[in-house]
């Protein structure tokens, strides 16, 4: 078995660089003082830390009390195709300010989030972010942020929790999904939405409001699923179109998430059933896949990149300036229509 290399260390840079180790600490701990640094110099520090693959010791870092540049990400469910979209934005940030990530996926449990919690402050990493809301989360969001000065949470609410954070307005995005089909002709619509999270009760009760509203109250029918991939919503969708010859039949269904569109459109294809010409679909989030499914997906665009982007650097901006998360606001995403070939005028207007 071949030894370990020793590691790089900071007088192995100075010494291939020809300047001091606090030199060599100034550049690459960003350190500054109110001694220049030539340019010229700093670039032979970057040159020869690059060349000999320094890396810093950033737990060392954080226990002699600077930042450690490490941000404590707990994802509700990685397979999220949405949340993936938000997790893109919140790296781009991290690279761009010298932050790099830790990732703990939770899977839907409360009790997991905590734990992570804990190891992230063992980590002393500098912030924590919370991606997607987690059914009895509350607790374990209240304990963050009672031993922790810096959380953000991210799509993880309808409306102002904790600490910070940023989503989307979601009656806003529901109102915008019902009006779309209301204006070609539909009156019998349905909703699917997934029970676990926060918003997708939200926009269900929603939908239920906007159907009274417009005085088809009778008609509301919404169905929950207990699981957000397309396997729940396709096997739900095998039973709603099974009896599609019957007058009382939906002509739109409103999906709670662009996942459980998915599984709709499939089980429509798979029952034989017209998407849009006898259906038509809306979801909800405007994931990556959904202008490349068929039909294409109209949806409720949540730009889920610029929403990562925005709650990183909400996060990162805390630490920065140290200002407490009770004194930042949150940031509500006003959603956008984005209309595809998944919807069609209703064949009739009951």
């Amino acid at each position: 078995m071949r030894d370990a290399l020793p590691a790089v260390t900071l007088r192995h840079v100075a010494e291939k660089a020809g300047v001091s180790i606090t030199t060599v600490s100034r550049i690459l701990n960003g350190r500054e003082t109110g001694v220049p640094v030539r340019d010229t110099t700093r670039e032979r520090i970057m040159s020869a830390a690059e060349e000999l693959g320094y890396k810093p010791n950033l737990l060392a870092r954080a226990l002699r009390g600077s930042q450690s540049s490490l941000l404590g990400v707990i994802v509700r469910d990685i397979a999220d195709p949405f949340l993936f979209q938000v997790l893109r934005g919140i790296n781009d940030v991290a690279r761009l300010r010298g932050f790099r990530l830790f990732l703990g996926h939770v899977d839907y449990r409360p009790d997991v989030a905590a734990v992570y919690g804990s190891m992230f402050e063992q980590s002393h990493a500098d912030g924590i972010m919370l991606m997607g809301d987690i059914q009895g989360g509350d607790a374990a969001l209240d304990d963050m942020a009672r031993r922790h000065r810096y959380v953000v949470g991210v799509s993880d609410r309808i409306e102002r929790r904790g600490v910070p954070g940023v989503y989307v307005d979601n009656a806003l995005g529901t109102e915008l999904a019902m009006e779309h089909l209301w204006s070609l002709g539909h009156r019998s619509i349905v909703c699917v939405s997934d029970e676990r999270m926060a918003d997708g009760p939200f926009r269900a009760r929603t939908y239920e409001r906007f159907m009274r509203d417009h005085g088809v109250g009778e008609r509301a029918r919404t169905y929950f699923v207990t699981q957000p991939d397309p396997g729940p919503s396709y096997r739900l969708g095998r039973e709603l179109f099974a009896h599609f010859d019957r007058p009382s039949r939906p002509t739109a269904i409103f999906a709670g998430s662009d996942t459980l569109a998915l599984g709709l459109i499939q089980a429509a294809f798979q029952m034989g059933v017209s998407v849009p010409g006898q259906v038509s679909i809306v979801g909800f989030d405007n994931i990556d896949i959904a202008g490349f499914t068929v039909p294409p997906l109209t949806t409720i665009s949540q730009e889920g990149v610029h929403m990562g982007r925005t709650a990183a650097n909400m996060l990162l901006d805390m630490i920065e300036h140290g200002t407490p998360g009770l004194e930042v606001e949150d940031v509500v995403i006003r959603p956008q229509l984005v209309v595809r070939q998944s919807t069609a005028p209703a064949l009739e207007v009951a």
